[in-house]
């Protein structure tokens, strides 16, 4: 499959995921490998890879740099900062994100997001996080784990 037919399918899988993903509270994790991350919370997550990232409606601000496609829905702003990052403030809906070394960051009191492809994530605040092999809790000094 073309990878941008690939990066579409998980896209679309990703909408529906968020879409009956529980909302939780958010801590700090960290996280490395080649899959999916799910993590709900209220904090701050940092994530740095490839693939695609869905960040649900009402997550506050998004940072991100090297994004290919920036997917945003509703109305917000979008700001293009001095060194090439893009910051979203505000939007009313979901903003998805297409790229490869990408770094991205998100601050929020109702973050609920899912990473597809390969990376890492360190997850700061409180709450949760699931990934194929494992599955925790945020925390504010940080948790570590592989997507």
């Amino acid at each position: 499959m073309h990878w941008k037919n690939w990066l579409r399918a998980l896209l679309a899988l990703g909408l529906v995921a968020a879409l009956i993903a529980p909302a939780g509270a958010a801590l700090a994790a960290e996280v490395s490998g080649t899959g999916t991350l799910k993590a709900q919370g209220a904090g701050t997550a940092k994530l740095a890879g490839d693939g695609m990232v869905y960040i649900a409606r009402g997550a506050g601000t998004v940072w991100v740099k090297g994004a290919e496609q920036i997917l945003a829905e509703g109305k917000g702003r979008r700001t293009l900062l001095r060194d090439g990052t893009v910051r979203l403030t505000g939007y009313t809906g979901a903003i998805t994100l297409i790229g490869e070394d990408m770094q991205i960051s998100v601050v929020g009191g109702a973050i609920i997001l899912r990473a597809e492809g390969s990376g890492t994530a360190t997850l700061y605040g409180a709450g949760t996080y699931e990934t194929a092999n494992e599955s925790g809790t945020w925390s504010k000094s940080g948790t570590q784990v592989g997507y």
